[in-house]
């Protein structure tokens, strides 16, 4: 006997986390949690579904609960990859545990827009690059002077400077290291 709420399901998780982790590869290039997009969808289905089909849903979620935290002992770096990860097992218990086909395409097309229309880069376009200046004629004066530490990263660089952070000060090789964040768009 063909189960159609199983196969219905299983195929809708497939196809969105699918388009989603294509998307992600295609943005941010990282292969493995790209993969790990789709398989984390799919285990987490498999286990609530077939653990919640015996009307405990506790079981299913405390098993969620025990690969969640195997696959944050290893946090990814960026914290849209967990953004990510966390999108994957959420549409997967919630596609195991919605019993109707059309409020599963709903609530897995208002999650699929909203992480792809944010992810994007649309809402939030202002891409600061970060980078590191060591200057070995500064002076701790210089460096005090905000201004005038401006206006040397912008005639000697070239950058307008949004942000600047003082990350090193170091005495023995007379040095002084600085985080400069600007706007591509800027330079």
């Amino acid at each position: 006997m063909i189960n159609f709420q199983f196969y219905s399901s299983i195929g809708i998780t497939l196809v969105f986390s699918l388009a989603t982790a294509l998307f992600y590869y295609y943005k941010y290039g990282k292969r493995e949690i790209a993969n790990s997009i789709i398989i984390y969808s799919l285990l987490v289905f498999c286990i609530v579904y077939f653990v919640s089909f015996e009307n405990n849903l506790g079981l299913g979620i405390g098993l969620l609960g025990i690969l969640s935290l195997v696959r944050l002992r290893s946090t990814p770096e960026n914290p849209i990859d967990i953004g990510f990860v966390f999108y994957s097992i959420a549409i997967g218990l919630l596609n195991a545990s919605i019993g109707n086909i059309e409020t599963i395409l709903v609530v897995n097309l208002i999650l699929t827009v909203v992480i792809l229309f944010l992810s994007s880069g649309i809402l939030f376009n202002k891409n600061y690059i970060k980078t590191e200046i060591v200057f070995d004629d500064l002076t701790a004066e210089n460096l005090e002077d905000r201004e005038k530490l401006l206006k040397i990263i912008k005639t000697k660089y070239g950058i307008n400077p949004k942000q600047i952070k003082t990350k090193n000060i170091n005495y023995l090789k007379d040095s002084i290291t600085v985080e400069v964040y600007y706007n591509a768009k800027d330079c």
